[in-house]
């Protein structure tokens, strides 16, 4: 008791005779190491801060990326149904001419199939849905050109490519929009209409006349297409 009393006395006249020695102890050492200590805290939540910033930089740039190889490959895509048209035009009087350019339609695209499914990871719903919608036209068309290439109607086949070319497009300006719209510079200077020309991409519409012998066909190789269907097709053509 007498050795707590003493080391009490000590302290208190040590506080009385050196009234600074508080602010001393608190300027020179606790200050310090509170300031070294909220230093380092800050430091540590900066650098964490600096990397979730660096993951999201490098995330944003992976899905820029894929979006441009998503976007490029199916306008190659686009193209290569362009020359499909062109090698179904003019003189496709045999099987040869549908069963040839279809091969080589198909040689064709099958190298950005792999492109566009690796490039898919970061893809909205919207767009995945777009792109299974153009892979929908694209089997679409193909089956229709080996139908009317069954019942001999080789000279509609061009015109089938046709419709479903400006579909097609259709469907390549959608998800051009939809990339775009994150980027309000771009999407600011997006302009839908200018990229109509897209659907002029197989050239001039076929005649009117060829176009209603095409419906014709269209229905007897495909019983099962619904007058909505027709309506749509014909809809399509006077608006191309």
């Amino acid at each position: 008791m007498i050795e707590q009393s003493l080391q009490k006395n000590w302290f208190e006249i040590l506080l009385t005779n050196n009234p600074g020695i508080v602010t001393i102890l608190i300027t020179g050492l606790i200050l310090p190491i509170t300031l070294v200590y909220l230093n380092n805290r800050n430091t540590v939540k900066l650098k964490k801060i600096e990397k979730n910033l660096e993951n999201e930089n490098k995330k944003e740039d992976l899905i820029k990326n894929q979006e441009r190889n998503v976007y490029a490959s199916l306008s190659k895509i686009l193209f290569d149904v362009q020359q499909l048209h062109v090698s179904l035009s003019g003189s496709c009087i045999d099987e040869n001419c549908i069963e040839s350019s279809l091969k080589k339609f198909d040689e064709s695209i099958i190298k950005y199939h792999e492109e566009i499914a690796n490039n898919m990871l970061y893809m909205p719903s919207s767009v995945i849905n777009f792109v299974y919608e153009f892979y929908g036209k694209i089997s679409d068309l193909k089956v229709t050109l080996k139908e009317l290439n069954e019942s001999k109607d080789f000279d509609m086949a061009h015109v089938s490519v046709y419709m479903y070319s400006t579909e097609l497009a259709d469907i390549l300006i959608n998800i051009q929009e939809e990339f775009l719209q994150k980027d309000e510079k771009l999407k600011a200077e997006f302009d839908k209409t200018a990229q109509e020309m897209m659907k002029y991409c197989c050239g001039r519409k076929p005649p009117e006349e060829l176009f209603n012998r095409f419906i014709e066909q269209y229905q007897k190789i495909k019983p099962s297409i619904t007058q909505d269907d027709i309506d749509r097709l014909k809809k399509r053509y006077k608006q191309i």
